[in-house]
């Protein structure tokens, strides 16, 4: 099963920002918390992931203006690790 990480407004008038760099690559694995790119916009923010999984897809590239609440990576959900 998949699920999303979508570019979230970082502030309450943001509607789009510049994807700077992504900070995973194809087949890493993230959990919530997890820093997934560096995002422009009128500042400069980190965008976490919110679920569990491995990077599956991206779907833009560095350097491109991505609207809010638009995908930009695919994570192919799994189930938390126990400790």
């Amino acid at each position: 099963m998949e699920d999303y990480i979508v570019m979230c407004a970082m502030y309450p008038t943001m509607t789009s920002g510049k994807v700077d760099k992504f900070l995973v690559r194809k087949g890493d694995k993230v959990i919530p918390g997890t820093a997934v790119a560096e995002i422009i916009s009128e500042g400069y923010f980190t965008l976490l992931s919110e679920v569990v999984g491995v990077v599956k897809e991206f779907y833009v590239q560095e350097g491109e203006y991505v609207e809010v609440d638009t995908a930009i990576i695919e994570v192919e959900l799994t189930e938390p690790e126990e400790e």
